[in-house]
């Protein structure tokens, strides 16, 4: 369970929905996520060709320039980029990335009524998504692991914990420091992560609420 600059974070929904589908189908999620470059901030240092995977970045004129027809949206570029120069043209492309994910991850469980269990570990709670090849200090100290037969509740449930952990200075975190301040926000201010939540349980994915038992 970690931070995402899709999503707000990560967790049960985002690994049923883009763990469980094709690569047609992560290419579909992400079709409404087009970064841009902004020139004036491009300094052309290389570093975003070298890490994307998919080749759609080229330094032309001292620039970066992203051909929209290789990029699948992963977003890999904004994080490795020095001067924050690469960001995502954010109208509603995260909130229709969610909804996706909520419904792919409903599509991952058709016929699979209560064979699925699901943990969720909330330790090293980075600030963005882990499949890069660096992470960053975490965000909050390690909380434990999560356990449910319901997916949309324990991210709920995990979301919940986080925000109410005190923030670690010195991390990605921006705000939202104090127990009970939104630390998704406070690293991707631009993202409304509840839409997930909201999404999967109006679809049937799931339910909000919880009981949390520890053990």
């Amino acid at each position: 369970f970690k931070c995402h600059e899709l999503t707000g974070f990560g967790g049960a929904i985002k690994n049923l929905g883009m763990g469980c589908a094709s690569r047609k189908g992560k290419l579909v999620q992400h079709s409404t996520v087009a970064p841009v470059v902004a020139e004036k901030y491009c300094i052309g240092c290389g570093i975003c060709p070298r890490a994307c995977a998919h080749d759609a970045i080229l330094i032309t004129g001292g620039k970066a320039i992203i051909d929209p027809q290789k990029c699948t949206g992963c977003s890999r570029c904004i994080t490795v980029c020095p001067v924050k120069a690469i960001n995502i043209q954010w109208n509603e492309a995260a909130d229709l990335v969610m909804r996706k994910m909520a419904e792919y991850a409903l599509g991952a469980l058709s016929g699979k009524s209560g064979k699925a269990i699901y943990i969720n570990f909330i330790t090293q709670v980075s600030p963005a998504c882990d499949c890069y090849g660096h992470s960053d200090a975490p965000i909050v100290n390690d909380i434990g692991i999560c356990v449910s037969t319901d997916p949309v509740a324990i991210d709920q449930a995990c979301a919940d914990l986080v925000n109410g952990a005190r923030g670690n200075e010195g991390s990605a975190l921006q705000s939202g420091f104090e127990p009970g301040g939104d630390k998704f926000r406070g690293v991707w201010p631009e993202i409304t992560w509840e839409v997930q939540l909201e999404h999967g349980e109006k679809i049937g994915l799931g339910s909000r609420k919880y009981e949390l038992v520890r053990v």
